[in-house]
């Protein structure tokens, strides 16, 4: 009948929820950070963070850690510090920051006293150096990544946010500016600009 092929048909049936992003336990999120702080030799941090809490386990979306990187950006203090404490929070909740911190600086301290010791003897062999630099560029990479990503992300936004990341560009290494008038007028306008494309896109 018409009517039993209606309720037989697929579309009736409820489709079944989204899965839940995972939420890590408190050691794995200890494992991730002392890993990352660990290895992150020559910076680019942030790109280890990315890499694993968004591409590797989905912890997070890509707009949930770009937002925590422009925060942590804001906030006094070391950035990678900053977003560790905000990842750590956001997923684990206060206990999570302070684990994810504690995790990401306590290994590379540790390494860090002990490879001053050592250098005192090897500082002087040039291939040393070089490798030194050669993680350096490496992590160079990893913090242009991320930076290619956030300007793909602002352009979703429209031309404003690229505009107003030209002109810190240029206040303050072409003009020679002071760093916190232009961050603070600059952050203004963007306060502004953001509250205007809300506006429009509520309408």
């Amino acid at each position: 009948m018409p009517i039993l092929a209606a309720m037989s048909d697929s579309s009736l049936i409820p489709t079944p929820p989204a899965s839940p992003t995972p939420t890590p336990t408190l050691g794995l999120l200890f494992i991730l950070f002392a890993k990352i702080g660990a290895t992150s030799f020559g910076g680019g941090i942030s790109g280890w963070m990315y890499r694993d809490f968004v591409d590797r386990y989905h912890f997070l979306t890509e707009d949930e850690f770009m937002s925590a990187l422009t925060i942590s950006q804001i906030l006094p203090g070391p950035n990678v510090a900053n977003l560790a404490l905000h990842i750590g929070h956001k997923l684990r909740g206060g206990i999570g920051g302070l684990v994810s911190v504690m995790a990401l600086v306590t290994p590379p301290m540790i390494l860090a006293v002990l490879l001053s010791i050592v250098l005192l003897d090897l500082g002087s062999i040039k291939w040393i150096h070089d490798f030194l630099e050669g993680l350096a560029a490496s992590a160079l990479g990893l913090t242009a990544s991320i930076g290619l990503r956030g300007i793909k992300r602002s352009y979703r936004l429209g031309l404003w946010p690229l505009t107003l990341s030209v002109s810190v560009f240029i206040g303050l290494f072409l003009l020679e500016l002071p760093l916190v008038p232009v961050i603070l007028v600059l952050a203004l306008v963007g306060l502004v600009c953001a509250h205007f494309q809300q506006t429009r896109m509520k309408r």
